[in-house]
């Protein structure tokens, strides 16, 4: 177990959160990070509405007694309204938020009981977070996939500053997927770390399998920048179509040119057909370290004992080499 100001606000064993993944941050995968001692996220855009949603927290249920979460991304396709309503109708104990600011339902979910964790890309935005009364924060660096922000500043800065401005915990996400970088983010005065692309190669994930297959050859030069060109720029899997994409912004593309890359039918059609010149996927460069499909609990198993091999290396290192060095 691995105590810190994370475990205890959500009441888990493990200070590791499961990103929201968009379409896979259903019942299968939230339920198997739960069991496995983190805190999985059920993903509010996979679903079309809040009933939808609500039945697939009920199956979550069914599947562990862990405590489990929401993600809602605000303003980014739809509204979160009724999304926020079914986590407050659940009684879940935790909404993490991405995108817009989500102060319109902050006295809402923590007059319900319910821990607000805001996802930022920059300082400036998490400093706000807390003066609008998140519970916590997560920081995403430049490596992470989905959105880094438009500042291009790595999670090992991030972090750090994060924790020197900021009283409420600070969660670390992006290039974290193995025991050594979480122990680096730890040491960096990180409360927790976050992690979505980790998990994209789980079994429980429901991502199309030929997908899977293709992210396991990937090497952490294998992602690229897209969606500039309209403030929402995102790190994806590196194909011919996010390619195509990249060059229709340079060439001053309109949103409408570049809709059918970008469009929830488009993305469907890859993480659920696998049909790879479809669409774009969120892809973190810490795919680099991942090479093998594993359950969710063989993932957690693999992250925690690498974490305590390499703090007992350093323990040991310490009464010997490191002298010389500090």
């Amino acid at each position: 177990m691995i105590e810190t100001r994370i475990t205890e606000m959500f009441g888990i064993k493990y200070p590791i959160i499961q990103g929201g993944l968009q379409g896979l941050g259903t019942s299968s995968l939230v339920s198997a990070v739960s069991n496995a001692g983190g805190l999985g996220l059920i993903t509010a855009g996979s679903y079309s509405s809040k009933k939808d949603m609500l039945q697939d927290i009920e199956k979550t249920r069914t599947l562990t007694s862990n405590p489990f979460g929401m993600n809602a991304a605000i303003g980014i396709r739809r509204p979160m309204d009724e999304f926020i309503e079914g986590a407050i109708e659940a009684k879940l104990p935790a909404v993490f938020t991405s995108g817009n600011n989500p102060q319109q339902y902050i006295e809402q979910l923590k007059n319900n009981g319910i821990k607000v964790v805001h996802v930022v890309p920059s300082i400036r935005f998490a400093k706000k977070a807390e003066a609008i009364g998140c519970d916590a924060v997560v920081v995403v660096g430049y490596e992470c996939g989905g959105h880094p922000g438009q500042d291009d500043i790595t999670t090992m800065m991030l972090t750090q500053r994060a924790v020197q401005e900021l009283s409420i915990p600070v969660i670390a996400a992006g290039g974290i997927s193995t025991g050594k970088s979480a122990l680096a983010a730890f040491a960096l005065g990180a409360q927790g770390v976050q992690m979505g692309t980790r998990f994209l190669t789980s079994t429980e994930v429901g991502l199309h399998p030929s997908v899977k297959e293709r992210i396991l050859k990937l090497q952490e030069t294998d992602t690229v920048l897209v969606k500039k060109s309209i403030k929402k720029t995102a790190r994806v899997m590196k194909t011919e179509n996010a390619l195509a994409l990249r060059a229709l912004e340079e060439g001053g593309a309109t949103l409408e040119e570049i809709m059918p890359y970008i469009s929830g039918e488009s993305y469907q059609q890859l993480i659920y057909e696998g049909k790879l010149d479809q669409g774009v996927i969120a892809l973190g460069q810490s795919i680099g370290l991942v090479n093998e499909i594993k359950t969710v609990n063989e993932i957690f198993h693999e992250i925690i004992n690498e974490y305590n091999e390499q703090l007992n290396s350093l323990y040991a290192a310490r009464q010997t080499s490191l002298k010389t060095v500090f």
